[in-house]
This record gives C-alpha cells, structure tokens and sequence, in this order.
C-alpha cells in the first residue's frame, strides 16, 4: 500500500519536497560524547515555482535545514522526499536512500549552492562550471558556450574563464559558484547565502537569476543574509527559532 508521502508526490504535481519532522542532533565525540541538538521538528512542502526563504537567528539550524535537505547531514529525525519521476513512487526518500540514489538525484533534480567554492585544482572556471552539463551528456560545445555566457552575466571577466578559480578573490568564487549551481536548471535549488560576498550590483544580478529559475518552475529554498534579495525572490518565508538546547553528556 503506497505510503501517504508516496500519494502525496503522486496527486500532487507540484510537490517537489516535503519534510516532516526533521530534527538534528550532533554528537561531539571528541568532548566527551556531548551531543547537541542544532534543529528540532522543522516540516516544509515546496511546490514548483516557489522560493522558500529561510528566516531567524543564527543558531536557528537555517544551513543544518538546508544541508540535511541535500543529504550531506542524515536527519537525526523526521522524513525528507524529493520528487524524483524517474521513481515507481515519483519521488525519493533521502532519509533511507542508498549514496548512490542521491548522488543520482543531484545531477539531475537537486542542485545546491553553498556560500564557498570547493575548488577542483587545475580545472579552469569555464570547464568548472560547464561540468554539471557535460555529466547530462550535453554536447561539449554547448555546455561551454551556456558557461561562457552564464559568467558573463555575472561578471566573471572573460580573462579568467581558462583558470582555476583557486586564486580569485571571494566574490568571484561566489560568482562561479552560482554559475555552477544553476547552470543546469535543476528542478529543485538549495540556495546558503548565495550573495553574501557580493556587492550591490552582483547581489541584483544573482537576484534575477533566482527569481527567473523561479518562473520557469523551479522549487527553491534558500537563505539569503540581505533583506532587500530576500523580498525581491520569496514567495514566502518559513521562521526558524534555535531549538532548547540540550546538552547531554554520554555515558
């Protein structure tokens, strides 16, 4: 009997992401086993065309919300499905998921944008950024030409396209790290401040890239330290509040 997340994804079109539930505790092993509880109980549905952005203090556990989304943190509780349509059951639940079935829903359903670039030694920006293409078999020639525009659109000088980003200054990163995080029109974005080390000018251009991801359907959440970006790509907001902090030392 399919379960009510599976009818969920099924009868409803739209739903691109549920949680429910999600908690995370993290346990410190190297200070006497202490463990921490960073979110608690935190739910959300996410439908195409929607930009969720997260809100509340730091501590609240916005990035912990986030990154548990994505699956590089296993929800300590609760349940995170994302639709996948290439599913039986239209979605996948990452809670439970093999690594290999959410590696597969990142290329192809899930794309993620942190606040810094993990930079691959010697690959120059332009094949950094035109990759999440070429591994969805697009031809060599057209993921390069949608790179080269995509970073002239954010400013990347033409001149650093053939080098390895490690020595660009933080905002030019950043900037080739959105390239690369939306470049292949992922279905669902995860966006950890995507702008914070941009200014004015570059933080309205990644601003109208989001909110055109947006219009063309993509389900969004993202966290966003500036308020005038947050107004201009939310069509709602979900509040965070820090969790009671327990502390427990194991024994």
């Amino acid at each position: 009997m399919p379960t009510s997340i599976e009818t969920s994804f099924i009868d409803n079109d739209a739903l691109m992401l549920r949680a429910v539930g999600i908690g995370k505790t993290f346990t410190l092993h190297g200070q006497g086993g202490v463990q921490i509880d960073a979110l608690a109980g935190v739910s959300l549905d996410v439908q195409r065309g929607e930009c969720v952005v997260l809100v509340g203090p730091s501590g609240a556990g916005k990035s912990t919300f986030l990154r548990c989304l994505y699956g590089n943190y296993l929800a300590s509780t609760g349940t995170i499905a994302i639709r996948d349509d290439a599913q039986q059951a239209r979605h996948l639940s990452i809670t439970g998921a093999e690594p290999r079935d959410v590696l597969h829903l990142r290329r192809g359903v899930v794309g993620y944008v942190s606040q810094f670039l993990r930079v691959i030694p010697r690959v120059s920006t332009l094949d950094l950024v035109a990759e999440p293409l070429l591994s969805r078999g697009v031809d060599a020639d057209e993921a390069h030409a949608r790179a080269a525009a995509l970073l002239a659109r954010l400013n990347v000088p033409e001149r650093l396209w053939p080098l390895a980003p490690a020595t660009f200054s933080g905002g030019e990163q950043q900037r080739v790290n959105i390239a690369r995080g939306l470049i292949a029109g992922h279905p669902v974005l995860l966006l950890d401040e995507p702008t914070a080390s941009l200014d004015a000018e570059n933080r309205d251009i990644v601003a109208d890239l989001i909110v055109e991801a947006r219009e063309r359907g993509a389900a969004i959440v993202g966290i966003f330290h500036d308020e005038d970006t947050r107004a201009k790509v939310a069509t709602r907001r979900l509040e965070l509040t820090p969790p009671l902090r327990r502390t427990t030392a194991l024994h």
